[in-house]
């Protein structure tokens, strides 16, 4: 299970999905309004406590796009 952590101006809001891909589309439904505020997005496993990853929204956007259309990252 991914965990996603959407870092914004004084809150953050996490969501959980089997992808990375199925929790990004979980935040865009219920705060699409606040994409433009988000600095940096935390990305955890829980199946994988050494798996972590800070990235950028343009970096999650990239990795969500590639896994909608099943293509490598070397592609986007």
């Amino acid at each position: 299970m991914f965990v996603l952590t959407y870092k914004l101006p004084g809150r953050e809001k996490t969501f959980t999905g089997d992808t990375i891909a199925e929790a990004h589309d979980k935040f865009k439904k219920d705060y699409a309004e606040a994409v433009g505020e988000i600095k940096k997005v935390v990305i955890d496993n829980d199946d994988h406590k050494d798996f972590k990853m800070v990235v950028s929204y343009k970096a999650l956007r990239m990795l969500w796009i590639a896994s909608k259309k099943k293509i490598t990252l070397e592609e986007v």
